[in-house]
């Protein structure tokens, strides 16, 4: 095989090497933000875009405080509920329960805010908040 031969297969085996690792998605995962219910802060920023436009939310390491004693325990995402907003024109989604992993499908471009809230007017609740777009 000559030099030249060499050469074009060398070049169409690196082309093919890396058009095959570059993924045909760009999912983006926003990693765990700390929570807490009731504190007047969004709980977890993160954008989508044209092609990434689905969002997964889901909570873990939950605790709850009862607010007259200041008594910790375990909570249950199950008494959590979960929306977004949109940085650019404050409209929100409505109101999820987080009792699994909850989908928003379909939404603009854009930054949006997860905002967390409780069930329960005598406790509020602290952990942790995955956001993954995709």
């Amino acid at each position: 095989m000559n030099v030249r031969k060499m050469a074009i297969l060398f070049v169409a085996l690196f082309t093919f090497m890396v058009v095959s690792a570059v993924p045909a998605y760009a999912d983006t995962d926003y990693g765990n933000n700390y929570f807490k219910t009731e504190d007047g802060k969004y709980d977890h920023t993160f954008k989508t875009t044209s092609s990434d436009k689905n969002v997964r939310v889901y909570a873990f390491d939950i605790k709850k405080v009862k607010k007259s004693t200041g008594e910790k325990s375990n909570g249950s995402s199950s008494s959590l509920n979960v929306r977004l907003c949109s940085s650019s024109s404050g409209n929100c989604t409505s109101w999820k329960n987080l009792s699994m992993a909850v989908d928003f499908t379909d939404m603009k471009a854009g930054t949006y805010y997860a905002d967390i809230r409780d069930k329960y007017a005598s406790y509020y609740y602290y952990g942790y908040v995955n956001v993954f777009v995709y």
